[in-house]
């Protein structure tokens, strides 16, 4: 999964608009956002830093190469628990995540069982 879909899902999870992110990251608008939505950038070190730092909950492995949950494991205490929808979110994600991987090895197998084939024609004629 890119950076982009990541900061898609972020921003839905988070249940806040793309401007807001982007306020939250001390961008008075959302362009240089919504630019790395559409794929049409990728984010700067110092952005991933500053959403980061805006958001700590937030999973930095996650945010940078798409792996663990979306958020980390916070604290218990009243005001920073992670909510039952959170952790829905991260189960859902971890399934998508599953899903994607599985595709891509069904497509890999497809692929080397249909190279099979044709390597033993070729030797066939």
């Amino acid at each position: 999964m890119t950076i982009h879909l990541r900061l898609q899902q972020l921003i839905e999870a988070l249940d806040i608009s793309v401007l807001e992110f982007a306020r939250q990251l001390g961008e008075h608008r959302g362009e240089k956002v919504y630019h790395v939505l559409h794929g049409r950038m990728k984010p700067r070190y110092d952005t991933l830093e500053k959403i980061l730092v805006a958001f700590p909950h937030v999973n930095g492995d996650w945010l940078i190469r798409g792996e663990g949950l979306m958020f980390r494991s916070m604290p218990q205490s009243p005001s920073a628990a992670v909510t039952t929808e959170e952790r829905m979110r991260n189960m859902e994600f971890l399934l998508f995540q599953l899903n994607e991987r599985v595709r891509l090895l069904q497509q890999t197998t497809d692929d080397l069982r249909a190279e099979l084939r044709t390597a033993r024609l070729e030797r066939t004629n």
